[in-house]
């Protein structure tokens, strides 16, 4: 459960950064070079979020829910 929950709030500070225009990627693979030092005890990595700027544009993309197929079950 906590690999959700902190997939969920990366997720979250992923969008928000973007929001504001700062590039935002999930970066899984330094997880392990994280020095032991910085983390409080008893903590350990579960995702890494990398920042930067970014010479792209973030815009929104126009589609049609419809393109998305669903079945509905009752």
């Amino acid at each position: 459960m906590e690999y959700i929950s902190a997939g969920a709030v990366v997720h979250g500070m992923e969008l928000a950064t973007e929001d504001q225009g700062v590039g935002a990627n999930y970066n899984m693979a330094c997880l392990s070079s994280i020095p032991d030092s910085v983390l409080p005890d008893g903590f350990s990595p579960l995702f890494a979020l990398t920042l930067g700027t970014t010479i792209e544009c973030f815009s929104p993309v126009a589609g049609s829910l419809d393109k998305i197929k669903t079945d509905i079950l009752k």
